[in-house]
């Protein structure tokens, strides 16, 4: 007897099942977007402890007749593609014919449709993919699924579903992802009889960003857009002063269709640049339509994952639409009487000695920096206005140097402060990438060559690494078995010892890793920049204030440091006047 038998369809039903039913959120994705293809401008979804009890999905689309219905359940069978060739254009979000056939292997499914035109609706019930029942009904025109005790016969994968809490999530995440892509259609959630949200069908999408993620979310939004023949790319990221730890507030679709993709999320870290802080990630909701020629939607079961013909053209375009649209947006943060404590409000008495004052009007720490000694800022009117020449919003009137640490100005409305050393760290970093880019830094030989102790590792790096360093103006030549000397350094470290910042790179090089050669590059530049920058404490004179401040305020990106830190903060003077009670 042979050893290789033809499966029963059953059994190819649950291993499809597999793939594609992997949860509950699986079957609400494969049911939402059956009703999104069948026309319908209103979808309900009912679940019950958390879709392993029941999963309802109610839409008021096409509908279906009696025999398409009962073919909807067979395996492959799908009203989304004809012949091989449609494979190459498909515009629709569900076109495999497996979702159906795969839920009912599984669960007990009922179904009940109307298609216009009919005076009554069709009713089927199936069980471990077996038809129990069908009759005709009353209903209105659509279809209603229901999906009930999923996994009841494969109970191995029902013990290895989550949490109800992390399922009710993964479906809700899933929801969202539908309602963020069709804003034309209305999408309702109820979880065990209590309505969770809700999107109406003439909801923006930003609005529907509002429900979901709050009205700061929403009102830092920046749109974004970039336009070729075949791809356009279109949508919202935050302001980088509105991010989060983790990488779920990210959302890519591709022609309508919510997907996964390892490399593309990153066009999005790439056209921020230096804006972001390392560990922040920036909301960002990013729709590439495409030419359905050029992408490749049958590359994975569940279709959460695509493959593009040229996926670096589609990176560049996405970054590019980053890029463009936080240039032309104002990213200066906003401090307010809001951000202070509000501790010091409470129980202020009428008589309170003026000693004690500033504590109660402002927070902790605006009254240790009034009470610091070290605090020197220029009496009199302003030493000298400085305004950007392709930024009308950034000028300011300064006033002098505070603590050592920041330049204090004004503007119309706003007290502006300016961090002397993530201004100037973005200065020079702007200008080293810029004579790096061009082969054009400037070099000085030194007449007595700084010899610099390697690690076996380090040595490597650097012996790897020579080129990266060279065009950053460090030439190095090995010198003994386990030393370099540096025979020249950039001009723009000025007088500091040219082996801390060699140091300092090859730590960079190791924490990169693998990092591609720009990355890399990047990163030693942004490295030399902080380390040639002034510091906090540096004492500097009116000539040097005016310099710092008129170059800041050219720079391409003047609105955070190489690190991702702001370099200027502004607080409106009404804001001011509420601190001190003068407004409520």
């Amino acid at each position: 007897m042979g050893k290789i038998e033809l499966l029963s369809d059953n059994v190819i039903n649950q291993i499809a099942a597999g793939e594609v039913i992997a949860r509950p959120a699986s079957c609400v994705k494969e049911l939402l977007e059956n009703s999104v293809d069948s026309g319908a401008k209103n979808i309900e979804i009912s679940v019950e402890k958390a879709g392993k009890k029941m999963i309802q999905v109610k839409d008021d689309g096409c509908g279906m007749g009696a025999d398409d219905l009962k073919k909807a359940f067979l395996r492959h069978a799908t009203s989304k593609i004809r012949s091989l060739n449609d494979l190459n254009y498909i515009e629709t979000m569900g076109f495999r014919g497996e979702a159906l056939a795969s839920i009912a292997s599984v669960a007990r499914v009922e179904a009940v449709t109307r298609n216009e035109g009919s005076e009554t609706g069709n009713f089927i019930s199936l069980e471990a993919g077996r038809i129990t029942g069908e009759t005709i009904k009353a209903s209105n025109q659509g279809t209603v699924i229901s999906v009930k005790e999923l996994f009841f016969n494969t109970p191995a994968r029902l013990k290895f579903l989550k949490s109800d809490s992390t399922e009710e999530s993964n479906i809700m995440e899933t929801i969202i992802a539908a309602g963020f892509a069709h804003d034309d259609i209305s999408f309702r959630l109820i979880c065990d009889g209590r309505e969770t949200f809700f999107f109406h069908s003439g909801a923006s999408l930003k609005e529907r960003i509002r429900i979901i993620y709050g009205a700061d979310v929403a009102s830092s939004l920046v749109e974004i857009s970039s336009f070729t023949d075949n791809v356009k790319i279109t949508g919202f990221v935050s302001k980088p002063s509105v991010t989060r730890s983790t990488r779920s507030g990210q959302h890519l679709f591709v022609n309508l269709r919510n997907v996964q993709s390892r490399s593309l999320p990153y066009a999005v870290y790439e056209g921020f640049g230096t804006l972001l802080m390392k560990g922040r990630y920036p909301y960002s909701f990013v729709f590439v339509d495409i030419n359905p020629a050029l992408v490749d939607v049958n590359v994975h079961p569940a279709k959460s994952e695509v493959k593009f013909k040229d996926e670096r053209f589609v990176f560049n375009c996405i970054k590019s639409a980053v890029e463009n649209g936080l240039k032309m947006t104002e990213l200066t943060p906003a401090a307010s009487a809001g951000d202070a404590t509000g501790e010091g409000y409470k129980n202020i008495g009428a008589f309170v000695p003026a000693a004690g004052a500033g504590g109660d009007f402002v927070s902790e720490s605006t009254g240790e920096l009034f009470s610091s000694p070290n605090i020197g800022v220029k009496e009199g009117g302003p030493a000298f206005e400085v305004k950007s020449s392709t930024r009308n919003y950034l000028w300011l009137n300064v006033l002098g140097q505070l603590h050592e640490t920041y330049i204090v100005g004004e503007d119309d409305n706003n007290l502006v402060l300016i961090d002397q050393h993530a201004a100037h760290e973005k200065m020079l970093f702007e200008s080293i990438m810029d004579s790096v880019g061009k082969d054009k830094v400037d070099v000085q030989e030194m007449l007595i060559p700084e010899v610099i102790d390697v690690t076996p590792q380090d040595k490597k790096r650097l012996i790897e690494s020579r080129a990266i360093f060279s065009r950053l103006g460090f030439i190095l030549e090995e010198f003994g078995e386990s030393s370099f000397k540096i025979d020249a350094h950039p001009v723009i470290i000025g007088d500091k010892q040219p082996s801390k910042f060699v140091r300092e790179m090859l730590e960079q090089l190791a924490e990169k890793g693998t990092a591609g050669p720009m990355d890399a590059l990047k990163g030693l530049c942004a490295t030399m920049a902080c380390r040639a920058a002034v510091k906090a404490g540096d004492k500097l004179n009116d000539a040097q204030i005016r310099s710092l401040i008129e170059g800041y305020v050219e720079l391409k990106d003047p609105h955070s440091c190489p690190h991702g830190r702001p370099p200027v903060i502004k607080m409106a003077f009404e804001e001011i006047e509420k601190l001190f009670k003068r407004k409520l």
